[in-house]
């Protein structure tokens, strides 16, 4: 569904700001050096198995980079979330040089389920398929 909309709100500015830090981090620090080096999951530490959010890291290193099948193997979800991240940060950049309208989201009990059920098969595929 297409609304009219104004300005950005601050929340979507706000989120902008932190896609483009995620964004820029990704492209900037390598993988192999500090301070993404010495990122580690305890949740893997305790038990062995990857935690939801396991393979973000690498998955928004390479799909910054254009890799998005590297980017896939390490999280899919986490592929998914740089591209949204891009997206966002370019449909903020639209608003503010005046685009008339912008679709109209809206968090149901629906959206949440999916979000949950996104969640989980991503997990199902790091911790069965994913890389180490």
């Amino acid at each position: 569904m297409i609304a009219r909309a104004g300005r950005p709100s601050v929340h979507a500015l706000a989120l902008a700001g932190v896609s483009i830090l995620l964004l820029g981090a990704a492209a900037v620090f390598p993988l192999d050096a500090p301070p993404l080096s010495v990122l580690w999951c305890p949740f893997r530490a305790a038990t062995g198995w990857p935690c939801p959010g396991c393979g973000c890291t690498r998955a928004f290193h390479f799909a910054v980079r254009g890799e998005l099948g590297l980017a896939i193997s390490h999280s899919p979800l986490g592929t998914v979330l740089a591209l949204a991240c891009a997206a966002h940060v370019l449909w903020t950049a639209l608003r503010l040089a005046g685009l008339p309208y912008a679709p109209a989201l809206e968090i149901t009990r629906q959206t949440r389920w999916v979000a949950g059920s996104a969640l989980a098969a991503n997990w199902l595929f790091v911790a069965l398929w994913g890389a180490p």
